[in-house]
């Protein structure tokens, strides 16, 4: 499979982070120029914004950038011959042994439009595993939220589907794909790998540190209320999840990252 590597011109530290790791797992790669949002003018992220009224937060220039560059990613696919294609982003660490399918596609089911290959850490709701050839390595059906974008594939059909529908940006790319609250997740069939073949190396983030100079801190009382409501909600959730896991097929579990170079398991 190919593989598109989103990377903005001034961060040159990055690429040689990922190229690092590329020759590592002995994957090429193609490098895709990141849209920078910080360039834009006021009127342009006016122009190039359609902001879903349900993202209340507001988008950033560095969240239109990021959305963009994947759109560009997308393009570049969709355009292409081969049937899937991986996109990355540049501040990602691979498991060692992620060359043992990112260099392969004969282990993704055939009606799989996204495979998600990067975890948040968080719990999501999968459909059973089912192993992936003789590897580690399982493969189940997404269905709930699970954001980030920095590392999935998508098939070359789908890259046409989803991009016809980026024209303005709606929602941050990680909603967008992964969030069935916005964008297009219940038009795709997502697919999610565990454990996950990637996750995000803790490199200072762009988007993290403009969302905090945009950032409006909540008043006391929005402040109980949320803290009340969060507790709540992961009761509920709990819950719901213990339900779920004994009375269906399907799973509330966290997807884990793989074993990485140095050896250490995240969960």
């Amino acid at each position: 499979m190919k593989c598109y590597l989103i990377n903005l011109d001034r961060s040159e530290d990055r690429l040689t982070h990922m190229a690092h790791q590329f020759a590592r797992l002995g994957i090429e790669f193609e490098r895709i120029s990141a849209f920078d949002g910080r360039a834009l003018s006021a009127s342009e992220i006016a122009a190039a914004s359609a902001p879903d009224r349900r993202w209340k937060p507001g988008l950033t220039p560095a969240e239109i950038g990021c959305f963009f560059s994947h759109r560009r990613c997308l393009e570049a696919i969709a355009a292409g011959s081969e049937p899937f294609a991986i996109v990355v982003e540049d501040d990602i660490a691979f498991a060692a042994d992620a060359a043992d399918l990112l260099t392969r596609s004969d282990w993704i089911p055939r009606d799989a439009d996204i495979v998600k290959i990067e975890t948040q850490g968080k719990k999501v709701l999968i459909d059973r595993p089912v192993a992936c050839s003789e590897s580690q390595y399982s493969i189940a059906r997404l269905h709930s939220t699970h954001i980030l974008s920095a590392g999935y594939i998508v098939s070359r059909d789908a890259a046409k589907r989803i991009v016809a529908k980026m024209e303005k940006v709606s929602a941050p790319i990680d909603h967008f794909l992964f969030n069935p609250a916005f964008g297009i997740f219940e038009q795709l069939v997502i697919y999610q790998c565990t454990p996950a073949l990637c996750r995000q190396a803790g490199l200072t983030s762009t988007l993290n540190a403009e969302r905090k100079q945009t950032y409006v801190r909540p008043t006391l009382p929005s402040r109980l209320l949320r803290e009340t409501m969060r507790v709540f909600r992961r009761v509920r959730i709990g819950i719901w999840g213990i339900w779920v896991n004994i009375t269906t097929e399907k799973r509330w579990q966290r997807v884990p990252f793989a074993r990485s170079f140095d050896q250490r398991r995240i969960v």
